[in-house]
């Protein structure tokens, strides 16, 4: 058993629905939208085009634009959080942008250059990822769990990160070095078709594969799980807001739209709770509710909680409504 201090230190605890927030953006990232596919199509033009033109700065350009990074945290977060859905979500989705629409885009863009532009054929920064030798495979491995350790560490070395918006601002720079790994070989994969070189396209695709699975699942999830990410700690933050929204159910004239539970962890035993309550009148008394939520959670989530309260009381907001509703109709009496 490890001591008290050492137990509550280790992991990403004292930043606000940290774990939530965790999946919630592994769900958004092993969905398939609109915007994904469109910038896997762009990423994907850009990147042939640099391969044919033999053009390392243009492919490049390409890993800017590629947004593998989101679909690389959901299989990272899905495999420590035991969520299969997540998971095979991320897969699929990373799957279907490289191989569905990068290599088979890419195939497409060669066939039509190549029927204008007959000379057209492997150069070496395609042979770099087609026909790469030992050294030059341990290497892309390297960079691919690089990468990988990368997009984990940006979450649990500075854990606020994860609940502000600028924080993608630094995942926009850490996705260019995803991108290295995956969209370079999932275009060489297409060229290879339409050159007649199968087997480039064969060695691109196992390079592909070989980076994927050390990005995601060597990379990503070791520097989580040594950073002490736990499904215990998800389903802890869970069970302290159903414990809290449960018991604000019950409070007189609860209103449910506006109102929230934030669930801060301090530790394996100790958590922050911030309410937000909007109540049409107050006829109860908050530190009797919030002994209550308290009581309550370390009953059932063996969990010592401090829970503070803010009230938000309807009757003001329709108040002001109101009075600016006949501000305006005696002006235009006016």
């Amino acid at each position: 058993m490890l001591p008290r201090d050492i137990e509550v230190n280790f992991g990403a605890w004292g930043v606000r629905n940290y774990h939530t927030t965790l999946e919630q953006r592994a769900i958004a990232g092993a969905t398939i939208t609109g915007g994904y596919i469109s910038m896997v199509v762009a990423a994907t033009v850009m990147a042939t085009a640099g391969l044919l033109l033999n053009s390392a700065a243009v492919v490049i350009g390409s890993m800017c634009v590629a947004p593998f990074m989101a679909p690389s945290r959901a299989v990272c977060i899905g495999a420590l959080f035991r969520n299969g859905r997540i998971l095979v979500g991320g897969f699929v989705k990373q799957f279907f942008g490289l191989l569905a629409i990068g290599a088979c885009l890419s195939a497409v863009i060669t066939f039509v250059l190549r029927m204008y532009i007959p000379d057209i054929d492997t150069t070496p920064e395609i042979l770099l990822r087609a026909m790469p030798s030992g050294k030059e495979v341990v290497l892309n491995v390297l960079i691919a769990v690089s990468a990988g350790a990368a997009a984990s560490l940006a979450l649990v070395a500075h854990p606020k990160i994860a609940e502000h918006p600028w924080g993608q601002a630094i995942d926009a720079v850490i996705g260019v070095q995803v991108a290295i790994s995956l969209i370079p070989p999932a275009a060489v994969i297409g060229i290879g078709w339409v050159v007649g070189k199968p087997e480039q396209s064969w060695n691109a695709f196992c390079l592909l594969v070989l980076n994927v699975v050390a990005l995601d699942l060597v990379g990503s999830i070791s520097v989580l799980a040594i950073s002490g990410v736990r499904r215990r700690h998800l389903e802890l933050e869970k069970s302290i807001r159903a414990i809290a929204a449960g018991i604000l159910k019950g409070v007189p004239h609860f209103v449910a739209i506006g109102s929230s539970v934030d669930v801060t962890l301090l530790g394996e035993r100790d958590a922050i709770v911030d309410i937000r309550l909007r109540c049409q009148n107050r006829g109860f008394a908050l530190d009797t509710l919030a002994h209550e939520i308290g009581a309550e959670v370390m009953n059932k989530a063996s969990c010592q909680a401090d829970v503070a309260i803010e009230i938000v009381s309807t009757i003001t907001c329709i108040g002001i409504r109101h009075s600016a509703a006949a501000g305006k109709h005696k002006m235009s009496k006016l």
